[in-house]
């Protein structure tokens, strides 16, 4: 699998994340105008909880199947088993964590609503299985058309519970609908026929792997959890909707760079694993060719949260503006990150990255709990502190672990940055100025192709070696004629 390839899979995961970012901001749209932002807490505390508990049902196998040189169909059965049994005890917890959840946030649908969200677990074994079976097939589309599916299925439903007058609950629904539906079309894209058989035996060989995958991603979503509880405990409710909001807005993207990365470049990094110098340079390679198209996207989308936020939600949101951009930024600075996490993984040691999900969990908290009583546009900043701390940890401790080397990564990295931001602080002042003269539809229409003209000669200018790995991705898209003396 050459670096060219792992490119184009990229660009085509970010098409994903853009055809994933239309269908909820739609439906955002419409749920927004109906429901108060303290329905919206009171949904991102419950998702963040069955989001957390999700890893336990089925992410570490996934890590482990696709890592392992061969995987029968009993083994698929004995991990469906496990994640079964695991679906039903974490559903079984939400019922006594939603009860306290409404003793201490004075309400009265907690109780209810979180064993209702947690139903999505019994979908999220057989989902993450057959996302391992795809990852080792290469089937990188039937993932990214899956997911589609699943946001068009939980759109849809949504979108009709709300009609109908269903209030919180069609937040709710459009989640469950969706693992569900993601995970039925994997199967059937896959042609993929699993049942559940009890087989220590057969797991025994995947649990190290496992579990040490578990003890870092218990750490890494416990970061979501502390998030929206301290942000519920420290600001409230309605505050905790604001920054559900903006990351409505912004996580579809994030989630996708993050998994697009990770299970494109892991069948290359466990290819590599023999040579340390060989992951390194290959890690700073992927790093620099991803942040050529990341870049733009999250400080694009950051530069525009003041346009697009009011369209998505109506009036009456305005706190998630500035939330919206430094979630944004910080998905740009946690890119790296994940190049770095996912050559650990693939070379067996996916504890190595304990340490740097610690920190960031560390820094966020604190700062969250140091700017309490500050302007809500503080809980964006906590997001983003954490971010630069989960990247400065990962490369500085774990980078020399696959031998790369922090400051030839950053060379790299910094042109990219560089022409990212700069195109962002143009656009976000070119936005705002027409916004007041032409209003946010005319202002947002400008402004992303102005974005998109105003990047590529900065990157040109300034990093040419990332312009022309940038022109290998998206000749395929516009014609190879087009761009035939871009060079």
């Amino acid at each position: 699998m050459t670096i060219r390839r792992i490119g184009g899979w990229i660009g085509a995961g970010l098409a994903d994340a853009a055809g994933r970012l239309v269908i909820l901001s739609a439906t955002t749209a419409f749920l927004a105008r109906t429901l108060p932002p303290g329905d919206f807490g009171a949904t991102a505390l419950t998702l963040s909880i069955v989001t957390a508990f999700s890893m336990a049902v089925g992410t570490p196998y996934e890590e482990a199947l696709t890592q392992a040189k061969v995987v029968r169909r009993a083994d698929l059965g004995a991990v469906l088993a496990v994640s079964t049994a695991a679906a039903f005890g974490f559903l079984a917890l939400c019922v006594p964590v939603g009860l306290l959840l409404d003793h201490v946030y004075g309400r009265d649908d907690l109780g209810l609503l979180l064993p209702a969200t947690g139903l999505l677990l019994i979908a999220q074994g057989p989902m993450t299985l057959a996302t391992a079976v795809a990852r080792r097939r290469k089937a990188f589309y039937i993932i990214n058309a899956s997911s589609i599916i699943g946001h068009l299925f939980g759109a849809a439903a949504a979108i009709a519970l709300g009609f109908a007058g269903a209030g919180i609950w069609a937040l709710v629904t459009l989640r469950i609908v969706l693992v569900f539906t993601s995970a039925a079309s994997l199967f059937w894209m896959l042609g993929l026929a699993v049942r559940p058989v009890w087989s220590w035996g057969r797991l025994r060989r995947f649990n190290r792997f496992a579990g040490l995958v578990l003890a870092a991603r218990v750490v890494e979503n416990a970061t979501y959890v502390v998030y929206n509880t301290l942000v519920g405990a420290l600001f409230g409710l309605t505050v905790l909707g604001y920054l559900n909001i903006a990351m409505r807005l912004i996580e579809p993207v994030r989630g996708a760079i993050v998994a697009v990365t990770h299970n494109l470049c892991f069948p290359h990094f466990r290819g590599s694993a023999q040579s340390k110098e060989n992951v390194g340079e290959a890690a700073a390679e992927i790093a620099r060719e991803s942040s050529a198209l990341v870049a733009p996207t999250m400080m694009g989308l950051a530069a525009v949260s003041p346009l697009v936020v009011p369209l998505m939600a109506g009036p009456g949101w305005t706190t998630a503006e500035p939330i919206a951009a430094a979630l944004a930024a910080g998905g740009l600075l946690a890119l790296p990150s994940q190049v770095v996490q996912t050559a650990l993984s693939a070379s067996g040691r996916p504890q190595s990255v304990l340490l740097s999900y610690t920190v960031a969990l560390v820094t966020l908290a604190a700062t969250l709990v140091a700017t309490a009583g500050m302007h809500p546009a503080t809980i964006g900043l906590a997001r983003l502190a954490g971010d630069f701390a989960l990247t400065a940890t990962t490369v500085l401790v774990n980078g020399p672990l696959i031998g790369l080397s922090p400051w030839p990564l950053l060379r790299r990295l910094s042109g990219v940055w560089l022409a990212a931001a700069t195109m962002a602080v143009i656009v976000a002042w070119l936005g705002i100025r027409l916004a007041d003269s032409h209003g946010q539809v005319v202002a947002l229409l400008i402004a992303i192709p102005a974005g998109v003209l105003i990047y590529i000669p900065l990157l040109f200018l300034i990093s040419r070696a990332s312009f022309n790995s940038l022109v290998d991705r998206i000749r395929p898209l516009i014609g190879r004629a087009a761009l035939a003396d871009a060079r």
